[in-house]
Formats: structure tokens, C-alpha cells, sequence
């Protein structure tokens, strides 16, 4: 399988940078197609990677995503969970191919699934807490119930609908949780939930959290997240049938914290660094947290629990990285040098 082609969406960004970084160390044989928006962003990939090929467009690009999607064996769309357009330009891409044999397909979500029922309930406290917890070995039936509930999770659906009827195109779907840690990709390198909440606690002068706080999320290393991925690619053989299709659901989470307590670490890393003057937290109404905090109280507010079991089981996946706690004090400070503040 060392001559296979794999054609990747955003190799650029954050999780797409790791995965395309561990999958050249690792399996430097294999060819690789990175769609990227602009020239400079190619000479970022070309430097880092010369064994891969650029091609420059956007998710806006149908037919040049199709194009090369029917070049390809295995597809990583890593560049957006919700950008329909481009996920039928792949579909058709792939459909197309004058073959019989499997073509395999990694399409990015996010764990702002396991929350659409919350997201959905306009009676829902955000803040509030949890006991849902999902399994992606055992549960995946209540996954999909879950996703086929709530058509604004169109991808997923989408996914769904792909790995139900498609014989040859095998599917996997990756949810990843809080994401942490400092990326090793050629472009962004910087995570979203943990450094936007230092940078609001920066700016703001004090910490702050949405509802009580008692919200829960998964969480998980970058690296870690970029070997499920590699470990992901490399199954697609005849031989890893089991990890592809209707139950590949893969929830990616080595830990769980609330946003309470996060938010008290980011604070006390602040506080600590003399960056803030007092250690206080502030509570925010879930329709003051969008004016806040990006994406609002849809990531900060909402439960999204997971037991990842289906990479551990079926793929040998074993995080190893270091802790959300242990990265704290890093984001902080990072972000206060961004922000100009050290």
C-alpha cells in the first residue's frame, strides 16, 4: 500500500498540520496531495514537506476538490466538519473512479455533536451538567440516533448516508473534543477553546465562564490526535475492514474536564504569571457568552462526554502526551506574548 495517493484539505491548519506532519515522518514513502488557498501557503508545505504536492484552491472549489479526489485512494478532509459543498465534491470524486476495489475517506467532525440536543433545547441551562456519556465501540447506535435527530449536523448526515449505501467507499468519521498542546504543522499551530478563553481572561482581566461551569468536555493532546489519525490511515487495507463503515465513529477524548475548572486554571496561570490582577472568575448568561467567547456557549457551555474506545480497540490507539493542566500555564503565557502583554 506504499504507492497509494492520499489527498488532504487542510493541511495548513491545526489538526490538518499534525496529521500530514506524523503521516510524512511515518510513512515517508507514501504520495501525498494537500489542497491549500494560496502560494504562500504551498511554499509553507513544500519547505516542510517536499515529498508533497500542493494544489492551490479552497472548499469553494468543487470541481478541483472532485478532481483530485478521484485521483486519490485515501481522502482526509481535515480543513472543516461543516462545509457540505466540499464533502459533495469529494463524494462525487470518489464515485466516479473507474474502479472497483475500496477508496478510503477520513472526514473531520467535532464533539460539539455529542452536544445537539443541548444546542438544539432552548430550555437547556447552559453550564449545566451531565451524565450522558457516549461510547463509540458499543454506543454507536445512539450516535447515529443522535446525529440523524439533528439535521444541522449535516456532514455527519451526510456521512451517515455515505457509509450506508456505498459499498466501496469506506468511511470514518472523527469527532475530536477540546484539542490542546502546541501543533507541529507547517501552518496554524494554535488550538481555539483554551487559548481563546486565555486570551478573553487576558484582556478582560479576570477569568470568566459560562453558567456554573459545570459543563463537561473530552479533551486531548494534538499529537496524540495526529497518531489516531496516522494509525487510521494506515488500517486502510483489507485487513482493517472493522475500522471503517457505518460504526466507524471515532470519539478521540484521552481525558475530560469541565469548563469550571479550566477556567480556574487559566486564571490561576495568569494570576500566577502577574498578567491579571486578582484571581476571580466571572459568570456569563448563555446570551452574553457569544459576545465573549467564539462559538459562545456552544463549546463553553454544553456537555460532550465520551468513552474512546474504538481507536484504543481497533487501531491500538494509546495516548501518551502530558495533561490539559500541565499545558496550561503555556497557553497563558503564549497568549499574553501574542496579545503583546510580556
Amino acid at each position: 500500500y506504499l504507492c497509494l495517493t492520499r489527498f488532504s484539505t487542510g493541511a495548513t491548519g491545526y489538526i490538518g498540520g499534525q496529521v500530514l506532519r506524523e503521516l510524512t515522518c511515518s510513512h515517508p514513502r507514501y504520495k501525498f496531495t494537500a489542497l491549500v488557498r494560496d502560494a504562500q501557503k504551498a511554499a509553507d508545505i513544500s519547505a516542510a514537506y517536499g515529498s508533497v504536492t500542493t494544489v492551490i484552491g479552497s472548499l469553494d472549489d468543487e470541481d478541483i476538490i472532485e478532481r483530485e479526489a478521484n485521483k486519490a485512494d485515501i481522502i482526509l478532509n481535515l480543513a472543516s466538519a461543516g462545509h457540505l459543498k466540499a464533502v459533495q465534491a469529494v463524494h462525487r470524486g470518489l464515485k466516479s473512479k473507474e474502479t472497483s476495489e475500496p477508496v478510503y475517506w477520513v472526514q473531520i467532525s467535532g464533539a460539539s455533536a455529542l452536544a445537539a440536543a443541548e444546542i438544539a433545547s432552548p430550555t437547556y441551562v447552559a453550564g449545566s451538567p451531565s451524565d450522558t456519556v457516549f461510547d463509540d465501540l458499543d454506543g454507536t447506535a445512539a450516535l447515529r440516533t443522535l446525529i440523524r435527530a439533528h439535521l444541522f449536523r449535516a456532514v455527519d448526515n451526510y456521512l451517515l448516508d455515505v457509509a450506508a449505501h456505498a459499498s466501496n467507499i469506506k468511511t470514518a468519521v472523527v469527532f475530536p473534543p477540546i484539542i490542546y498542546g502546541p501543533g507541529q504543522g507547517p501552518g496554524n499551530q494554535r488550538s481555539v477553546q483554551v487559548p481563546e478563553l486565555a486570551r478573553v481572561t487576558l484582556e478582560r482581566g479576570r477569568g470568566v465562564q459560562v453558567g456554573k461551569g459545570l459543563s463537561r468536555w473530552g479533551v486531548v493532546h494534538v499529537r496524540d490526535l495526529g497518531r489516531l489519525f496516522a494509525s487510521l490511515v494506515a488500517s486502510a487495507t483489507p485487513d482493517g475492514d472493522k475500522a471503517w463503515g457505518e460504526e466507524a465513529l471515532y470519539l478521540t477524548s484521552s481525558d475530560e474536564a469541565s469548563f469550571g475548572d479550566i477556567s480556574k486554571k487559566v486564571t490561576q496561570a495568569a494570576h500566577d504569571q502577574g498578567l491579571i490582577p486578582e484571581n476571580s472568575i466571572q459568570e456569563l448568561e448563555k446570551d452574553d457568552s457569544a459576545k465573549v467567547l467564539p462559538y459562545g456557549y456552544i463549546i463553553y457551555g454544553t456537555n460532550a462526554r465520551s468513552q474512546s474506545r474504538r481507536a484504543k480497540e481497533l487501531l491500538g490507539w494509546a495516548p501518551r502526551e502530558g495533561s490539559l493542566d500541565e499545558d496550561i500555564p503555556r497557553v497563558v503565557a503564549d497568549e499574553a506574548k501574542r496579545l503583546g502583554k510580556t
